[in-house]
């Protein structure tokens, strides 16, 4: 008597992404960009994924968690691009990001170890952009820095309206305004602290350090609305 053959694993849609701890959406997005696709559909058209799907979405997985793009990860999958290049690649980003966090964090302890140094959230800038021109220890010539540290002030005071006319009006946090106002905040404190995977930490650290006469309108009801908006960012 002939043995049956066991019918090959199959996965619908919702059970691979069960069983490589990922979302339905996120299985959708891989494959709108080519990173994944169904072995086969049924006849009401469901997707069914075999063991090579499921090693693909590992796979896919495992080099997000490096760190690496989606458009990364299909070269180096593809073969269009060596991995080990790639990593080599990513390690020269991963080392500057540690550095200018070490900077930052440098930064940070120093705000709340001196005890003359006075910060409120309104003087972010100004006072990020002030550390700096000590770290790289190079002189500014004092009318341009006035100048610069105003126009960062001025822009920092504007994202600090904007923002209070969001929560005013009632707008999400992941509002199509609210965001734009997020990014404009993050630019602008990148554009001085050097690493803007830290900006939401700044703030949260000069608000705490701010006493509440100096908060100048950055309530936490204002700060927590910006760390809301910052996050739908990355989200």
């Amino acid at each position: 008597m002939t043995k049956a053959t066991p019918r090959r694993r199959r996965w619908r849609i919702g059970e691979l992404a069960e069983a490589t701890g990922v979302t339905v959406r996120t299985l959708h997005h891989y494959e709108h960009t080519g990173l994944l696709s169904a072995s086969e559909r049924t006849d009401g058209g469901h997707r069914m994924y075999d063991r090579e799907g499921l090693k693909r979405v590992h796979q896919i997985r495992a080099l997000r968690e490096l760190g690496f793009s989606l458009y990364e990860i299909r070269r180096a999958i593809e073969g269009r691009t060596s991995l080990t290049d790639l990593l080599r690649k990513h390690l020269e980003r991963i080392e500057l990001q540690v550095a200018r966090a070490t900077l930052l964090r440098d930064r940070l302890r120093n705000m709340t170890t001196d005890s003359e140094l006075q910060v409120s959230v309104d003087e972010l800038p100004a006072t990020l952009d002030a550390m700096s021109r000590v770290e790289e220890e190079r002189p500014q010539p004092l009318p341009c820095t006035c100048v610069i540290d105003s126009d960062r002030e001025e822009r920092w005071r504007k994202i600090r309206d904007e923002l209070r006319d969001c929560v005013d009006r009632g707008e999400h946090p992941c509002s199509e305004r609210a965001n734009a106002v997020a990014l404009s905040a993050r630019l602008l404190i990148t554009e001085i602290a050097g690493a803007d995977s830290t900006v939401s930490t700044i703030l949260k650290v000069l608000a705490r350090l701010s006493a509440p006469r100096s908060m100048a309108g950055w309530d936490p009801c204002l700060m927590q609305y910006l760390d809301r908006a910052l996050a739908a960012l990355n989200g």
